[in-house]
């Protein structure tokens, strides 16, 4: 309907609207698009190094929780068969 009303392709604008959805509305318009190919960036460098940076922390953080469940479960099922 917004499209006949603006005279535009259907296609175009739920391809606007997805991407809207994936990108938020910041980046959106700001004009920062995923490509399929992956050549525009959507973050800015510093934003990317800080996602990153980000992301080991989380893994890390992931990683000890796990260690930690199994310590957890290994002590229960000691105290279990005694």
């Amino acid at each position: 309907m917004v499209a006949r009303k603006h005279e535009l392709n259907p296609n175009m604008v739920n391809r606007w609207v997805r991407t809207y959805k994936v990108v938020g509305e910041k980046n959106f318009l700001d004009g920062k698009t995923p490509l399929k190919n992956r050549t525009t960036a959507i973050y800015s460098e510093q934003e990317y190094k800080e996602i990153v940076k980000e992301n080991e922390k989380l893994k890390k953080l992931l990683g000890e929780k796990d260690l930690e469940i199994e310590f957890l479960r290994d002590l229960l099922k000691k105290q279990t068969h005694t």
